[in-house]
C-alpha cells in the first residue's frame, strides 16, 4: 500500500502560510481575527492540526481568500493515481 503524504501537504500549507504573512507579526495577523497569536505560530509552525474555522480565521486575519492558504505545489494527480493502484 502506497504512503498517504498528508504530513508533507501539511508542511507545505504551513509554508505557504508563512510566505503570505511575510514580515507581519503573528500578534497584527490575531488582531484582525478571532485566533490568538500563538496559534496562528502554531499553525504556521506546523506544530498543530487545525480545525478549518481556525484557517478561515487565519485567512481573515491575512485578508486572503481561504483559498490561497491551500494553494500549494504539490501533484494531486500523481498522488491519487499512486494511492488508487492495486
Amino acid at each position: 500500500m502506497n504512503e498517504f503524504k498528508t504530513d508533507e501537504i501539511k508542511k507545505l500549507i504551513s509554508e505557504k502560510i508563512k510566505e503570505i504573512k511575510g514580515e507581519i507579526p503573528y500578534s497584527k495577523i490575531s488582531e484582525k481575527c478571532n485566533v490568538t497569536a500563538a496559534r496562528i505560530s502554531d499553525v504556521a509552525n506546523n506544530k498543530i492540526d487545525c480545525q478549518l474555522s481556525t484557517f478561515i480565521e487565519i485567512a481573515t486575519g491575512l485578508r486572503i481568500h481561504p483559498k490561497e492558504l491551500f494553494d500549494i505545489v504539490f501533484d494531486f494527480e500523481e498522488y491519487y493515481s499512486g494511492l488508487d493502484k492495486v
